[in-house]
């Protein structure tokens, strides 16, 4: 704290100089005050036309766009399709009441010999009740582009191709290169008793499939096949819930506990819980772990380690085990009915 001492009597206190207030005062820059009412509408009027001038340049920016991907789409199209038809007719013949649609079904309906049927739903889920009632094992596995990427790696693709066309794969459980994966997958799909396999010839989807087979000599023949959406359409067809009624079910997958509480709430009897699962190398550690569970069923939503632990724990245990995949997310969200 500072204390004044008192002024002498007689003598004026001296006021100090504001030399550096004047300075101040003197370098700053003055404010200019308008008032709004002298600028009339000029100002509104230029908001206005900058405003519509950035509108209409994004508005173009967009038709713009649109055009393109209109452009884009239809070329697309004719390259994957009408374009093949052109180069497949001889130069004297054409077709033109024919739709691309008609020419498609028409070759569709000739090659129904060599098409591979796929289970529906509803015989998958009498597979998979005859099976806990036989108490024998069986396993239903899905193959989808993170399983069907892994299992390319340099047979059918390059691994520098597989890694950029499959960045989500270390998400999924695999680090590419990762030969051993590679192979342990083809094992568990020849070793599985229903493998689903992707309806879309999308690329590394179906059109990944056949090559993928062909190199590693498995055959298309020879195994019960169903749609690699199977878990979902157990679901929706309503084959869920009867296949867990009065079951004990063990889960298995990051998701587990949340899933639990789930199936809890529905009053189906949830034997035990293994979790996490921490990539495709830990499947044979949580496999280990799964088979001191007294189960009856395992549902496994582990990524592409799904495959792995599905077929590995149904052999083993002579039990069942569904590669539940993402369905195990859209029970817990409610985006899905149990």
């Amino acid at each position: 704290m500072r204390i004044r001492t008192p002024r002498k009597k007689g003598k004026p206190r001296k006021r100090k100089k504001q030399i550096g207030r004047k300075r101040r005062l003197t370098h700053a820059s003055p404010k200019i005050i308008m008032n709004p009412a002298e600028l009339g509408e000029a100002v509104p009027e230029a908001a206005h036309e900058a405003e519509t001038e950035g509108t209409r340049a994004e508005t173009g920016k967009l038709a713009g766009f649109m055009e393109g991907y209109a452009k884009g789409y239809q070329e697309g199209k004719y390259a994957g399709g009408e374009e093949i038809i052109d180069q497949l007719l001889p130069p004297n013949i054409i077709f033109p009441d024919l739709s691309l649609q008609q020419i498609i079904a028409t070759g569709v309906s000739m090659h129904m010999e060599q098409a591979i049927p796929l289970m529906l739903p509803e015989q998958v889920r009498d597979a998979i009740l005859h099976a806990m009632e036989e108490k024998r094992p069986l396993s239903v596995v899905r193959l989808g582009d993170g399983e069907l990427l892994t299992m390319a790696q340099e047979i059918v693709m390059p691994v520098d191709q597989v890694r950029r066309e499959g960045k989500f794969l270390e998400y999924a459980g695999v680090k590419v290169p990762d030969l051993d994966i590679r192979n342990r997958l083809v094992e568990a799909v020849n070793g599985a008793d229903i493998v689903g396999i992707p309806r879309t010839r999308m690329p590394n989807y179906q059109l990944l499939v056949s090559p993928v087979f062909q190199a590693f000599g498995l055959s298309l023949r020879e195994k019960q096949w169903t749609d690699s959406l199977i878990n979902y359409s157990l679901c929706t067809a309503g084959c869920l819930l009867p296949i867990l009624q009065n079951r004990r079910i063990l889960l298995i997958g990051n998701m587990a506990e949340q899933l639990s509480a789930v199936l809890a709430h529905r009053g189906l009897f949830v034997a035990g819980v293994v979790t996490p699962v921490n990539g495709a190398r830990d499947a044979a550690r949580v496999v280990a772990l799964a088979k001191q569970y007294d189960f009856d069923i395992a549902l496994v939503s582990a990524g592409i380690a799904a495959v792995l632990i599905t077929e590995e724990l149904a052999r083993l245990t002579g039990k069942v085990a569904i590669d539940f995949g993402h369905l195990a997310n859209a029970l817990i969200k409610g985006e899905a009915p149990l």
